[in-house]
Parts: structure tokens; sequence; C-alpha cells
């Protein structure tokens, strides 16, 4: 018994995730900043959009979150959480978009999102 709690406490560090910060921007369709600060959302497939963050107005942002040992996003995690339980999990498929009034905003898909050395994650664009 003691033998299989040693194994299994061996195993407890590697199966862990961890909580990186990824930096994104939010961009107008000509590639420049929007000039006013955006909704940052994660949106899944069967639940309402939940607001992970704001950008600035130059668009830069930084979202929370728990990373697999796949290097892919686990669960987001609201700029404000200290505990996992306040986490959304990733259930179905969910994508982050930018929310502005007046404006359409690309998605990016976090469903199989593999997150890159740098943290960055590709521009949410914005059009009329």
């Amino acid at each position: 018994m003691k033998l299989l709690l040693l194994l299994a406490a061996g195993f407890l560090p590697v199966l862990a995730n961890d909580i990186v910060y990824l930096h994104g921007k939010v961009q107008m369709a000509d590639g420049s900043a929007p000039g006013k600060s955006a909704l940052i959302q994660l949106s899944c497939t069967g639940s309402n959009p939940v607001r992970l963050t704001n950008s600035g107005k130059n668009g830069s942002f930084y979202i929370k979150v728990e990373r697999d040992e796949f290097n892919h996003v686990a669960r987001s995690l609201p700029a404000t959480a200290t505990v996992v339980n306040d986490a959304t999990p990733l259930n179905g498929k969910c994508a982050l978009r930018a929310d502005l009034k007046g404006y359409e905003s690309s998605t990016i898909d976090f469903s199989n999102f593999t997150i890159g050395k740098d943290l960055t994650i590709p521009p949410i664009t914005l059009k009329k």
C-alpha cells in the first residue's frame, strides 16, 4: 500500500496543469489599434459568453489560462481568480472573441489551441 501511495505521489506533479498568461491583441481590419477598449470573451457552445478581461485602447490584453501537459488550454481563468473553482472549463467548441459595439469580431478556436513558447495568441480582428 505504501509503495502504491509513493508511486501515485510521484506522478501527480506530472499530471498537474500550470497557470500562464497569454498575450493577445485586438486590431482593426487595416491592422491599426481600435482606439477603444474591447471586452474579451470566451464563447462556448451551449453556454453564455464569459468575460475574461478588457483590451486597452491600443488593443493589447492578457488572459489567464490553465495549460495542460500537451500545451493546450485546459480552462480559462478570470483575471481575479485565485482558485481553480472559479475557472471556466472548455466544454465543447470554445472561441475567444472581442466585443465592441458596432463591430464584428473574428474568433480564435480554443477547443484544441496549442500554446506557443512565446505565450501569444493570434490577433483578433474587428470589422464594421
